[in-house]
């Protein structure tokens, strides 16, 4: 007689994914399956034997659990970039680990790149194999109200003409969304996006969850790999995707994880798109998952599984009356997000398994300890009949133990750092294509360094431009922005956050400037160069500083004419506010990044820089 224990590992969890996500699960998925388009089964080999009945001695109902099978907490993770030309990683390493793990993700292909590149055959396969199918817009731009019609809502249009199950969920390129694209892509038809903004997380006391309640769903939070751009720098690699789960656990909350491809162990990332993840660890990131679900704590389901079922969670309402159970669905809110939700009921008696039977299907059903039991169906199909069954069904392990939770490490300094041999200084001279500006690793960099450029905010203007003959340079400008706003040069990585470069060797950073400066303060006709150091960064933004406060820095005159600028490292001004005020020297060994910062009461800015280095 069938026993759970003898069910493949991580069966259930793919049926219950199939059960609550927005698509259907087809053969191919783990362990095989059927190829309906029910919403209340999962894959034939992850059925129990049939009931066999007894008493349960009645019933009682006792809450809609917050989340899943009354889970702690909700995770989801997404791949974006999909049909990229190289993130084949996707669907030939991603997808066949989180089937085998029995794991359901949001996979966000980019519209244009699956056309150009012929590729809907992968995202048709892998929506067939109960993975939720993401919009990340037409051709990867930032987001804006004038290619709004195109990038989201003729986006959605070509999704929709090529899969099974409409596009509801929108991911954001290069995370940039404004109160106007959130507007424009509900208005499109999607139900969520992933476009929180994470300033304000620290993944300690603030990290990135979201909540269990029905908010925000055009703004969900999130975290992302590479740890360097992850708000857990402080953690190692592997522990910043584990804390994630923790936290949403902890918290009660949704966790929501950004990936990008995934590559064979030792491969070269530089082949493999923005930020891969090796297979092994990636693999070790799903058995996490599994095991958490197995242990009954964390439900990982698709995006747009958990924005409906926090909805219909508070919306749908439940009863139980003998063995039946009935649900209200008056509230329009049941019907718009109508997904199975589970109903957490007692048993009189001890019974080893409770089946519930909908619309002469069977729902999915699971024990959660003595007496309790979680029933999970669509309330919009009607009532649920309850029976007693002598012969045991799907459960929670109460002997599987998670991983313990991680701990940070002392400094990101720990976790990666670069020595530098005091050779060649060159940081960028910007001699190259104009779409390779923020090329990783950076060619232009050398001795260990492969840091590349980021800014602030992301309405300011930078580019590569021609400057002079036979000669381009970096330009930086903005008009109205009302915030302080700067350009940001890594020693390593996309943002130096989370990495220590030790220029030890060197003494000074060297580059060319010139420009304008239009400001009502005393900063008019000036810029604010700092050196961020793990020393004086927030955690927040990869920094050691547990707080806030200001860098190493020197303020300088801007013209119109090319000026080379000199600074050696003992010349930088201290930091005039914050935790960072006492220091007094520079940290060579810890440095992250070179920042070139406007002041916020600058009406104007156009600035030029080139040939950076240390000397």
């Amino acid at each position: 007689m069938a026993r759970f224990l003898t069910i493949p590992r991580g069966a259930f969890a793919f049926a219950f994914a199939c059960a609550l996500a927005a698509a259907a699960c087809s053969s191919g998925g783990a362990g095989g399956g059927d190829d309906d388009d029910d919403d209340d089964v999962g894959p034939a080999d992850a059925a129990v034997a049939a009931c066999e009945p007894t008493s349960a001695g009645g019933f009682t109902y006792e809450k809609i659990a917050t989340w899943a099978d009354d889970a702690k907490g909700a995770y989801s993770l997404i791949h974006d970039d999909m049909c990229g030309a190289q993130l084949f990683g996707i669907q030939d390493l991603a997808v066949p680990a989180l089937d085998e793990a029995g794991v359901k993700a949001g996979l966000a292909p980019i519209a244009g790149e699956c056309q150009d590149n012929q590729a809907w055959n992968i995202v048709i396969d892998a929506e067939q194999r109960g993975h939720e199918i993401v919009s990340h817009s037409y051709t990867h731009v930032n987001i804006t109200p004038e290619n709004a019609q195109h990038e989201v809502a003729d986006a959605k249009a070509m999704f929709d003409a090529n899969i099974a199950r409409p596009i509801s969920f929108f991911v954001y390129p290069y995370d940039y969304f404004t109160t106007q694209t959130i507007a424009a892509v509900g208005a499109a038809g999607h139900i969520g996006a992933r476009a929180g903004n994470r300033d304000d997380n620290d993944g300690f006391e603030n990290p990135p969850i979201n909540t269990a309640e029905p908010v925000k769903d055009l703004e969900a939070e999130f975290d992302v790999w590479p740890r360097s751009y992850s708000k857990y720098a402080l953690f190692f690699p592997d522990d910043t995707l584990t804390v994630h789960a923790y936290n949403a656990i902890e918290r009660g909350g949704w966790a929501l994880r950004e990936f990008h491809s995934v590559m064979p162990d030792g491969a070269d990332p530089s082949q493999h798109g923005f930020g891969p993840i090796e297979v092994t660890p990636y693999k070790r990131h799903l058995a996490f998952l599994r095991d958490a679900w197995d242990k009954g704590v964390l439900w990982t389901a698709p995006p747009s599984a958990v924005v409906r079922y926090r909805h219909a969670r508070t919306a749908c309402k439940a009863s139980v009356s003998a063995d039946m159970i009935t649900f209200d669905t008056t509230n329009p809110d049941c019907e718009k997000y109508a997904t199975p939700i589970s109903v957490i009921v007692e048993t009189t008696n001890d019974v080893p398994r409770v089946d519930g039977s909908q619309m002469g299907g069977t729902v999915l059903s699971r024990k959660l300890g003595p007496r309790r039991f979680s029933i999970t169906a669509d309330p919009t199909k009607g009532p649920v009949a309850l029976t007693g069954c002598s012969n045991p069904g799907f459960e929670i392990d109460p002997t599987r133990e998670l991983a313990p939770r991680p701990m940070p490490a002392g400094s990101v300094c720990e976790i990666e750092t670069v020595a530098g041999s005091g050779a060649s200084g060159r940081m960028d001279d910007l001699e190259r294509a104009p779409e390779q500006l923020q090329v990783l690793p950076n060619p232009s960099q050398a001795d260990g360094r492969t840091g590349s450029w980021s800014w602030y905010p992301q309405a300011a203007s930078v580019e590569i431009t021609a400057e002079g003959a036979g000669n381009k340079a970096l330009r930086y400008r903005g008009a109205g922005l009302a915030a302080w706003t700067g350009v940001t040069l890594a020693f390593l990585g996309g943002n130096g956050a989370g990495t220590c470069y030790d220029a030890a060797s060197y003494t000074g950073i060297r580059f060319r400037i010139r420009g304008n400066v239009t400001a009502t303060d005393d900063l008019n006709g000036k810029v604010i160069v700092s050196l961020v150091t793990a020393e004086t960064q927030s955690r927040d933004f990869g920094g050691d500083l547990n707080g806030t406060g200001g860098h190493f820095n020197k303020v300088i005159p801007i013209t119109s004419a090319w000026t080379t600028i000199s600074i050696p490292f003992a010349d930088l001004d201290r930091p005039t506010w914050g935790a960072t005020t006492t220091l007094t020297s520079v940290a060579r060994n810890k440095l992250q990044a070179i920042d070139w910062g406007i002041t916020n009461m600058a009406s104007t800015f156009d600035i030029y820089l080139d040939d950076i280095a240390l000397y």
